[in-house]
């Protein structure tokens, strides 16, 4: 618009600096004159309809933004569902075994600093406890996918993982389960204590180390085995859930 403006300045004042008057002057000035008048009628009438048309299609393009955004989180929850556990054959179960074992070695207790007190050596064993930490791991999932707003994963660190941490010192009787032992009451413990550190290493007590895959994979694999072939004689005898 100013471009505009310059430019009808500029040939008024060429029209202003002809020597004599005539029909090219006449000519020019009414050119001007219509440059005028086009310069007007795009400020009032042009100006403010582009204005219109800009807002419509930024409101638009974030109403449509919104749409999508729903959609993407709606296909992102029927990707990741929770694990129904009691429902699951046992093909399926073996994969979701497998995915769970995954996260908590690689995840859940290298990253946030699992220990074996928090996390017994006999989790697997203890089906509620599958179950809890089944449901903390899609959480987690769920939490970090690229449509999930930022306090999803804060109330996943805040609550959902604090909360099933908790959850697992009531569904596993810390009484008769203790690191390297499931179902042995205090009386009968044999205390076992931790492997001798190599010199220049603190000695550090079991209850303080992370649960890692060590401590743990021989009870995965026996609650492993137990849960498939009680599934697969389930399915065999045509029972439902």
């Amino acid at each position: 618009m100013r471009r505009l403006r310059d430019e009808v300045a500029q040939l008024r004042e060429a029209v202003a600096g002809l020597s004599q008057p005539g029909e090219l002057r006449t000519q020019v000035q009414d050119l001007a004159t219509r440059h005028t008048e086009l310069a007007t009628a795009v400020s009032q009438t042009l100006v403010p309809e582009l204005a219109a048309l800009r807002q419509f299609a930024t409101e638009e393009l974030g109403h449509q933004r919104q749409q999508l955004d729903a959609v993407l989180q709606t296909l992102s929850r029927e990707q990741n569902p929770p694990v129904d556990w009691p429902q699951l054959t046992a093909d399926q179960a073996r994969d979701q075994w497998a995915v769970l074992a995954q996260w908590i070695a690689e995840i859940l207790v290298p990253w946030y600093e699992i220990s074996r007190e928090e996390l017994p050596d006999c989790w697997a064993l203890h089906r509620p406890a599958v179950i809890e930490l089944s449901w903390l791991r899609s959480a987690h999932v769920q939490a970090y996918t690229p449509t999930s707003a930022p306090h999803v994963a804060g109330e996943w660190h805040q609550r959902w993982r604090p909360g099933v941490v908790a959850r697992l010192a009531q569904v596993i009787d810390r009484r008769l389960c203790r690191p390297g032992e499931h179902l042995v009451p205090q009386g009968e413990s044999q205390g076992r204590q931790p492997v001798p550190p190599r010199p220049g290493e603190r000695l550090i007590p079991p209850s303080q180390q992370l649960a890692e895959g060590q401590h743990w994979r021989e009870n995965y694999f026996a609650a492993v085995e137990a849960d498939l072939r009680w599934r697969t004689q389930r399915e065999s005898a045509g029972e439902t859930p």
